[in-house]
């Protein structure tokens, strides 16, 4: 078996420490000059300042909300300092509202991709995000 490398490493104990609840750990694993490039479309306000936050709130909301909360992640593609995964979100939707939906009682599964080129073992950019959540009831969010 292949050594996992250093970008990998550092992805999945960001990941970890984010669905135990250390939500502080997008400052450590994304760097301070993170971009997003999908600032310009999801919040157009947003362009050049620190988004970091709203990873953070990514991950609150959805803790907060879900019953049996969990993150896994589904495919996993490195190629030089770019990690490709798609990941999903799933839990029953009893908790608390998200992003403004209130609970539905019903089972959620939000699915989504993320582009990510890093850089000292941090994320330096990101593409994507998450596609059709299904079973929240959020329209037009379908990516």
């Amino acid at each position: 078996m292949a050594d996992i490398s250093d970008n990998l490493r550092s992805l999945a104990e960001y990941s970890q420490k984010m669905e135990a609840g250390d939500y502080d750990a997008v400052y450590e694993y994304w760097s301070d000059d993170f971009h997003s490039h999908v600032t310009e479309r999801v919040n157009p306000a947003a362009v050049g300042t620190d988004v970091r936050g709203e990873e953070r709130k990514f991950w609150e909301e959805g803790k907060r909300a879900f019953e049996d909360f969990k993150f896994s992640v589904d495919l996993l593609v490195e190629s030089g300092d770019i990690i490709v995964s798609n990941w999903t979100i799933t839990g029953k939707h009893t908790l608390a509202s998200y992003y403004g939906v209130p609970p539905s009682g019903k089972p959620v599964n939000i699915n989504g991709t993320g582009i990510l080129r890093m850089k000292d073992g941090k994320v330096l950019e990101h593409w994507g995000g998450p596609h059709c959540p299904h079973g929240i009831g959020l329209p037009g969010v379908c990516l």
